[in-house]
């Protein structure tokens, strides 16, 4: 690698397919052939070789031009991290001043100043902060044409595409009651059919599925809150890309046992890897291990707080979700960090049910319990209504994400929700974006206009949970 002030701007490549998910270890990743003796050298896929810049989360900046950042990077106005100084200078063609020890240190400018921005590099960021687009080009979601992969001149461009893993989670799904009366009217594809552009790339796609197959299952759309769902209607799964299926929800027993078998034979089939729920209580207490890139893993486990419909697997050979205990849920995490080699360790559990965007007591401290105990995030996969988001000891806790595929329309809480797109980089979570949807009144997910979106940050984004 020549010297850091020869660093000129390039692209890199864009490539990396997307796999069904794998329980089991990773396998290697292809190794390219060298090039020959003379030709120019491919630079090597670091961290250090892009610039972000960030804000806070919930900072009021999206994006920059490359024109004003070089400006405000060179004047002052926009702040550098230490480490990434010397190459920032080198491609912003200025000597900036010292920058800020710790990104942490960042924290309180972005809390006081929410459009304050920050130079870091792919290294050191975490999902804590934002990275605006640069020119209008995400880095995260199309590498090849970002403005901001360094190079050292006369080497080829890095390809980061396939050293980046892009896993989607979203909220409750239940293709049940008043949204299975909508299909029966509109047809599958046209459930989901707002929602697919933004599915296409990740390479991991979760559904927290509440419900489970029947033979004879019909669509009441009102007057019960036992549900089923049709095998007709697991397409929409399929037309999501799903292949992470969460299983603690509290419906997926309501008609006894074997619809409960008979969905996991399906997702078995359809090569969909399951967590949070088993044929028996060691079974439903056994975590996924995915691959991530460059032969990182990631390890999710699952739990249902109440079991309040006696949907978990308690007896000894009883099917269903994995009731929670902390002892237990302590004991996974260790495991998957020690024996399953897991990088990256996320804990989803369905608490109880709260009519509130703030969590219960419970859901709040068994959470935070969690990052304790080595969690590295915490989601609660059983909010109906939207909830606040939290950073706990930089850790990301989605106490709720609110209905993703599911009939409640009744009041504006349970029509707000959100689905987050997760980029993964050396086994580290580095990015999350959210994309905010809205019910409509036939029962199909509409992504929300900019001002329902402003009110659903306003609602969940909160500085006290976000930079402390």
């Amino acid at each position: 690698m020549k010297h850091l002030a020869c660093l000129v701007l390039a692209v890199a490549g864009c490539g990396g397919a997307r796999g069904p998910a794998k329980v089991t270890h990773p396998v290697d990743l292809p190794i390219a052939t060298p090039a020959s003796t003379g030709d120019p050298q491919p630079t090597a896929v670091t961290g250090a070789g892009v610039l972000l810049v960030v804000t806070g989360y919930s900072g009021t900046r999206d994006d920059i031009t490359l024109a004003d950042l070089t400006r405000d990077y060179c004047s002052g106005k926009i702040g550098v991290l230490e480490e990434v100084r010397v190459a920032a200078n080198a491609r912003f063609g200025c000597t900036a001043r010292p920058g800020l020890a710790t990104l942490q240190a960042f924290l309180p400018t972005a809390k006081a100043t929410k459009a304050a921005l920050l130079v870091t590099d792919l290294a050191h960021v975490t999902n804590q902060f934002k990275a605006v687009k640069v020119d209008g080009v995400s880095f995260f979601e199309t590498p090849a044409t970002y403005p901001l992969v360094l190079v050292a001149q006369g080497d080829t461009p890095p390809n980061f595409a396939p050293h980046l893993t892009h896993f989607i989670l979203t909220g409750v799904t239940a293709i049940s009651r008043a949204t299975g009366a909508a299909v029966d009217q509109h047809g599958i594809d046209w459930l989901t059919r707002n929602l697919r552009p933004h599915f296409t790339d990740a390479k991991y796609v979760h559904i927290s599925n509440e419900v489970s197959l029947k033979d004879d299952c019909t669509y009441p759309v009102s007057g019960t809150y036992s549900f089923c769902t049709k095998e007709r209607d697991y397409q929409a799964l399929v037309d999501l890309r799903a292949n992470v299926i969460e299983l603690t929800g509290n419906h997926t027993r309501d008609f006894g046992d074997e619809p409960f078998k008979k969905s996991l034979e399906w997702y078995k089939a359809h090569g969909m890897a399951t967590f949070g729920g088993g044929l028996t209580p060691t079974a439903a207490n056994e975590p996924v291990i995915l691959a991530l890139a460059d032969g990182k893993q990631l390890g999710i486990i699952g739990f249902n707080e109440k079991c309040p419909l006696k949907e978990c697997a308690v007896k000894t050979f009883e099917v269903g979700a994995n009731a929670y205990d902390a002892a237990k849920a302590r004991a996974a995490i260790a495991r998957m960090r020690r024996e399953l080699g897991a990088d990256f360790v996320m804990v989803t559990v369905q608490f109880k049910e709260w009519d509130n965007a703030k969590p219960t007591e419970s859901q709040a401290a068994i959470s935070r319990q969690l990052i304790e105990d080595g969690a590295d995030m915490v989601y609660g996969s059983q909010a109906h209504q939207l909830q606040v988001m939290e950073f706990y000891k930089g850790k990301p806790i989605f106490h709720g994400l609110g209905n993703f595929l599911f009939d409640q329309i009744h009041r504006i809480g349970v029509r707000q929700a959100y689905f987050v797109h997760n980029y993964f980089f050396e086994g580290r979570l580095v990015q999350s974006v959210p994309v905010f949807t809205f019910m409509s009144d036939e029962r199909q997910p509409t992504l929300a206009t900019p001002a329902q979106a402003a009110e659903m940050k306003a609602l969940i984004y909160q500085d006290a949970l976000l930079y402390e």
